[in-house]
């Protein structure tokens, strides 16, 4: 007689459990806002005027520094071969969703995010990882690297206190050389030994370089929607501060993501902003600048994700 036959059990269908995942992480994510709203003292808002003009130039700016971040992302998946990538409102969408993660404390839901709500199109769930790590220690770097050059060439800068700028200096330099290809090949390969996974995927110098570049540009574009916001809502500024300004919020916004486990960079980043805007503005206007630009972010990524919503049902024929 010959041995039994196993035959492999198929694969149990759980169609539950993908509604469920997606409605526990859109309601973190709206517990995640509330709650960042809540923290804001509104009274230090009451009154304040603004102009509505730069206002809507600086939504305009702001929202096309979000798209440059979905270009980016894209070109990342493609240099790691992902070829069979779906249509960019999809991916707008997809990255819009998971960026409004970041109010949720940790980095984690930010990329798992990314991850999950992607693979569902057919991609791979390693080369999705790999590039959103790629595509977030781009953005540190590019645009820790220009504000830095920014602020380097104002002589107000030593009047700010010096472990900001010691701590994104540190931060940047420790991430740009993890980004080295080399090392960053490695650590995944390492990591994917640690899980026991087989990882076939590996960065090239200019699947590094381009995503690097490309958000050193976006530094300037992020940054000037931040000054049309400010030039809207304080009117004792001058046009002269620009580069200033570019390097100030583009520094902070650098310092905001390498803290660990803060929701948007919640508090550290608002601490650097006040430290760095008291070189040009005084008490009163800075720290009204801080709180006002603290709500206006969370708003344009709110609006982002309903942009991104809209444009891919529109898209779809």
């Amino acid at each position: 007689m010959g041995e039994p036959v196993t035959v492999p059990r198929p694969p149990r269908s759980r169609p539950w459990l993908s509604p469920l995942v997606k409605t526990v992480f859109f309601g973190a994510i709206g517990v995640a806002l509330c709650w960042y709203f809540l923290t804001v003292d509104w009274s230090a808002l009451h009154g304040v005027t603004f102009r509505p003009g730069l206002l809507a130039l600086a939504l305009v700016v702001a929202l096309a520094f979000r798209y440059l971040g979905v270009v980016v992302w894209r070109l990342v998946l493609r240099q790691l071969g992902a070829d069979a990538l779906p249509p960019l409102p999809v991916l707008a969408d997809i990255y819009a969703k998971a960026w409004l993660a970041r109010y949720i404390p940790g980095t984690l839901p930010w990329i798992a995010g990314k991850v999950y709500l992607a693979a569902e199109h057919g991609i791979a769930k390693t080369k999705l990882a790999v590039s959103s790590v790629v595509e977030a220690g781009a953005q540190v770097v590019g645009v820790g690297a220009l504000s830095l050059a920014l602020l380097a060439l104002d002589g107000r800068i030593a009047d700010v206190a010096p472990f900001i700028r010691v701590v994104a200096v540190v931060g940047a330099l420790a991430l740009a050389c993890v980004m080295l290809p080399p090392v960053f090949n490695r650590m995944i390969h390492l990591g994917a030994r640690l899980v026991r996974r087989d990882i076939q995927v590996s960065v090239s110098w200019r699947g590094v370089g381009s995503p690097v570049a490309l958000y050193a540009v976006g530094a300037v574009v992020s940054g000037l929607s931040y000054v049309a916001f400010s030039h809207a809502i304080i009117t004792n500024l001058t046009w002269g501060d620009t580069a200033y300004l570019i390097g100030a919020f583009g520094l902070a916004g650098v310092v905001g993501m390498l803290t660990p486990l803060v929701p948007s960079g919640l508090g550290t980043r608002d601490s650097a902003q006040l430290l760095l805007l008291l070189v040009i503005l005084p008490v009163p206007e800075a720290a009204l600048l801080v709180l006002a630009s603290r709500v206006w972010s969370a708003l344009v990524d709110v609006v982002f994700w309903a942009v991104a919503a809209v444009h891919r049902s529109a898209s779809k024929p």
